[in-house]
């Protein structure tokens, strides 16, 4: 003999069922005034920052990168140098690394090779150049002289922009 199975219940009687009416979204007033409690919350929450770290610069809103402080010299000799080497090799923009740290010492920049890559960067972060990975780094024979990125790989020329 087969036993009947109970009807699925989702844990409400028949009668509360019945009873339970739908909820309502809160009308325009209620909206309005739950988003401008949010808005005095969030003024609440700036002023104990700015209390805390003080102002925000306004200068700087709305950029990207905050604007370069001084003209760096070495940054200058980068660019010069960067554009010679093109003009006299015709490299078609892409000059190499190794050969932009040579003419540097030709031309009597004192710089570490720590020094010109943190220039390099830098310029790469003010727009200035591009700094570009070799396709096929395992045939560079001097891959010292590129500067080694992990995740980017390893950047071994250079491109004005």
């Amino acid at each position: 003999m087969k036993r009947a199975r109970p009807a699925a219940s989702n844990g409400r009687t028949a009668s509360a069922a019945g009873a339970a009416k739908p909820r309502r979204a809160p009308g325009p007033a209620a909206r309005l005034a739950a988003v401008e409690a949010e808005v005095a919350a969030l003024r609440e929450r700036l002023a104990a920052l700015e209390t805390r770290l003080g102002p925000p610069d306004i200068a700087h809103r709305g950029r990207l990168t905050p604007p370069a402080a001084e003209p760096q010299p070495l940054d200058d000799a980068i660019l010069d140098a960067v554009a010679a080497l093109d003009r006299s090799l015709r490299y078609g923009g892409l000059v190499p690394i190794p050969e932009l740290r040579a003419e540097l010492q030709r031309r009597g920049i004192d710089a570490s090779a720590g020094g010109v890559t943190e220039a390099l960067e830098r310029l790469e972060r003010g727009w200035k150049i591009d700094l570009s990975v070799a396709q096929s780094p395992a045939q560079i024979a001097d891959r010292a002289a590129g500067i080694e990125r992990p995740g980017r790989g390893l950047l071994y020329y250079v491109a004005r922009r």
